[in-house]
């Protein structure tokens, strides 16, 4: 009895794991992949609106889910100035196939009918229109006149320019000229379209000083010119 015990736990012994707490794996089942592919709704269209101070767009990076469920990463390289205030628009564009080359008879008649303005053209040349430069005068005495446009303002006087500055919060340049004046109030013009916000002439002792209020901070020059002066952006 007692070698027939002996026997039994010998083996148990020899058919018991190191850890049994350990799952059994089966080499005949396929491992499943954690990640998960979720069905998304059909990409239209993304706009994306750059920070104040973003001047150059250096690349793009795409984020993407792939067909196995993980996270891809492709990189453009870009390195062109941008305007921030004109978002970026990301959208895909249908694959168009080549137009069949027309035979000698079709360019016969194509060519014998008269052609008219495009759709094509019209919209070419509505976008010219509404992309001209706008521009705003200011003249608030007859001594100086600001003309603004594009990226440039313009200051026409002949008086003498003392000294400029500029101011971070909200982004202001400064032009101090030599006159000595009669007492006058600040005088301001609105300005509704960027990089300006507003433009203003005020009276101080022995000089007066304009001043243009910009949307963001940039980077300037100040330009002595045949009629007086010129602020340019850069």
């Amino acid at each position: 009895m007692r070698y027939l015990l002996l026997v039994c736990l010998s083996l148990l012994f020899l058919e018991a794991r190191e850890n049994p707490f350990k799952p059994i794996i089966d080499n005949t089942v396929l491992p499943v992949s954690s990640n998960r592919i979720e069905k998304a709704p059909p990409f239209k269209e993304a706009r994306i609106q750059l920070p104040v101070d973003a001047r150059v767009l250096t690349s793009v990076a795409v984020y993407y889910q792939s067909i196995d469920g993980s996270i891809k990463k492709e990189i453009i390289s870009i390195d062109r100035s941008i305007d921030w205030h004109k978002p970026l628009i990301l959208t895909q564009e249908e694959v168009r196939t080549p137009p069949s080359r027309p035979s000698p008879e079709a360019n016969v008649t194509a060519a014998s009918q008269p052609t008219g303005t495009s759709s094509r053209e019209k919209e070419e040349v509505k976008r010219e229109k509404s992309a001209e430069t706008p521009k705003a005068v200011f003249k608030p005495f007859p001594f100086v006149t600001v003309e603004i446009e594009g990226k440039e303002v313009h200051i026409i006087t002949k008086d003498e320019k003392i000294r400029s500055l500029h101011l971070v919060h909200p982004f202001k340049i400064a032009v101090d000229f030599k006159r000595t004046t009669g007492r006058f109030l600040t005088r301001h013009k609105k300005i509704d379209f960027p990089p300006y916000t507003d433009v203003a002439i005020g009276n101080h002792n022995g000089f007066y000083r304009i001043v243009v209020t910009y949307d963001a901070p940039y980077k300037y020059r100040i330009e002595k010119t045949d009629d007086g002066y010129v602020i340019r952006l850069r």
